[in-house]
């Protein structure tokens, strides 16, 4: 059944398990340990003996249907997942062109799943009710949509390419090699899902080429951190692997996709891969931090695959208006970037990129480069990637990072893209 707003499709699957968790026995185990409850006190409260608990625990066997729905009520969890019985719910937009998943982890109560619920909300509200990405701000829910997709509350499952306009960008730019666009909707006009829309295609499709390369670049920024996080992990894809972070902030840095972090996570979600290190210059005070420097510069020459972020200084949304200069936030930083801000604000009209925090030209010449980042990679080795075997690939969403996109690929800083439409059309156009 079509409803006006999405189309619904119940899938059930058996044995399902979300956590690591198997059997009845282990998810009642996992259960009572969420709830902080013993087999005894679990045994008082439904009224039966604690033998009749051990034999749940330890043997697996199952509660009479009488004593199912208050076993859950007194766990806080679902009689599906306790059985192992789960229904997905497959959710779409109106236009066929997001297919998503809605799982709430079930263990997960409170105020955590409170946050994750209105996620979930907004979420819906943007995607099948049309609203604006305004109406989000002023609710103060952007957060909470962080939550519910970091937490995997929500699973994309399906992001329709734009072929046409993949086509429009090849005849264009005939030398890349990978070319990758998400259909996204105009009225989707919010950077989060549009990022994530974007981060999706970029994790199933360019990153699952990549086998057993010995060395992966990660430029920063929330973009190719959400990239990160819905990277499939795998027992040998990146077996021998090492994460290469492209770039190294000032030791007072704290936010959580700098390049080093997102080389950490890559090392853990992927076995037998490992993570470099690049210490900022004023963390080298020591002979060892000295050579962890080195060996990790050493190793950028080597690297085959490189993942990097952009930002523009010309950040207008659809109906023009042109956000002020002070609002510019670089793509590879959590906080504003004063420097590159200024020297943004001097530029002419024809301006070019911030690519690794760099400023570059129209030309792709380097005009600044932010005092905070020290050890970056040579702009160089990009142009060596892209002119010989290797592959230097643009993820990033939003109109504003167009012409940054454009002008990298004019002057052979990329030769792959992930981008949503709204940059699609820029590149065919321009």
């Amino acid at each position: 059944m079509v409803c006006s707003v999405y189309r619904t499709q119940v899938s059930v699957f058996m044995n399902y398990n979300p956590f690591t968790v198997t059997g009845f026995a282990g998810r009642l185990q996992a259960a009572l340990a969420q709830q902080g409850m013993s087999q005894s006190q679990l045994a008082t409260v439904l009224g039966v003996s604690r033998s009749t608990v051990t034999s749940w625990v330890r043997y697996g066997t199952l509660p009479d249907a009488g004593l199912l729905g208050k076993l859950c009520d007194s766990l806080r969890c679902s009689a599906d997942w306790l059985l192992g019985l789960k229904t997905h719910i497959e959710k779409q937009d109106v236009p066929e062109s997001l297919h998503w998943v809605e799982q709430i982890p079930p263990l997960i109560s409170g105020v955590q799943r409170e946050q994750i619920e209105y996620g979930i909300r907004l979420f819906n509200l943007l995607v099948t009710e049309n609203r604006s990405a305004e109406e989000v701000r002023a609710a103060n829910g952007r957060l909470a949509l962080q939550a519910a997709l970091r937490s995997g509350a929500i699973r994309l499952t399906q992001v329709k390419r734009n072929a046409a306009l993949e086509d429009g960008i090849r005849a264009r730019y005939p030398g890349l090699k990978d070319v990758v666009v998400a259909d996204v909707p105009l009225n989707y006009d919010d950077s989060i899902i549009r990022a994530e829309l974007v981060t999706f295609l970029a994790a199933n499709t360019v990153l699952t080429q990549a086998v057993r390369e010995s060395a992966i670049g990660l430029g920063s920024g929330y973009t190719l951190l959400r990239l990160c996080e819905q990277s499939i992990p795998s027992i040998d894809q990146f077996s021998g692997t090492r994460w290469v972070p492209l770039l190294a902030f000032a030791p007072e840095n704290t936010n959580d996709y700098d390049a080093n972090t997102l080389a950490r996570l890559m090392a853990m979600r992927h076995p037998g891969s490992q993570a470099m290190l690049l210490p900022h210059p004023d963390e080298c005070t020591t002979k060892r931090m000295k050579a962890i420097q080195a060996e990790t510069l050493r190793w950028m020459k080597n690297v085959q695959t490189i993942f990097v972020s952009v930002s523009g200084v010309d950040r207008r949304d659809r109906s023009g208006r042109a956000y002020l200069y002070a609002e510019f936030r670089s793509a590879d930083y959590a906080a504003e970037a004063p420097d590159l801000r200024a020297a943004y604000a001097e530029l002419p009209s024809g301006f070019g990129a911030e690519l690794l925090r760099y400023l570059l030209d129209e030309n792709g010449q380097i005009i600044s480069s932010d005092p905070a980042v020290g050890a970056q990679v040579d702009l160089d080795i990009l142009r060596y990637n892209c002119a010989m075997i290797g592959k230097v690939c643009i993820v990033a969403a939003r109109a504003y990072k167009a012409q940054a996109v454009a002008t990298c690929l004019r002057n052979g800083l990329a030769n792959a893209i992930v981008v949503d439409s709204e940059i699609g059309e820029y590149l065919v156009a321009s």
